[in-house]
């Protein structure tokens, strides 16, 4: 067999070059995409974990205190309060949680102080708070996230229902 040495021409090397340049444009089309992608999935995360962790929230608060008169909605002034009552050691203790400066807070005060709503602990970023007491036993909360997300959910309160 005759091998014979081929010469490369400028044909070969333009080839070779456009090829390349076609991988590295697919490349970067891929990466572009899996960062929109990425980003849009770390968004539904935050919206999701901001909806679940503040209804996760207010129902373990609400089965910590469900006791016969444990749990009430009150009001201050148009502002729906959600009251929680503790008797700790023969002293009677209100955990108030509600939303004040966009924020759900928490404040434990003794039963003879009022609270004083704007220093309570921030717990989540919130938009709004309603807490409605449909009866007895159960409470409908809506909610409206620092997305604003709106939700509802509701709550029951087995102590005294049985």
């Amino acid at each position: 067999m005759n091998f014979r040495k081929r010469e490369k021409s400028i044909v070969d090397l333009l080839f070779i070059l456009t090829l390349f340049a076609v991988f590295m444009l697919c490349s970067m089309f891929i990466v572009l995409f899996g960062a929109k992608i990425y980003k849009k999935v770390v968004s539904d995360s935050e919206i999701n974990y901001s909806a679940r962790t503040t209804q996760a929230y207010i129902t373990e608060k609400i089965r910590q205190h469900d006791s016969t008169g444990g749990v009430d909605v009150i009001y201050e002034g148009e502002k729906p309060v959600l009251r929680l009552y503790e008797n700790y050691d023969g002293a009677i203790y209100y955990t108030y949680l509600y939303e004040d400066d966009g924020y759900l807070k928490e404040i434990t005060s003794p039963e003879r102080y009022e609270p004083s709503y704007p220093n309570g602990q921030r717990i989540l970023p919130i938009n709004s708070f309603n807490a409605d007491k449909i009866s007895s036993s159960l409470i409908k909360f809506n909610i409206t996230d620092c997305y604003d997300k709106k939700y509802e959910f509701y709550s029951t309160i087995y102590s005294g229902t049985h």
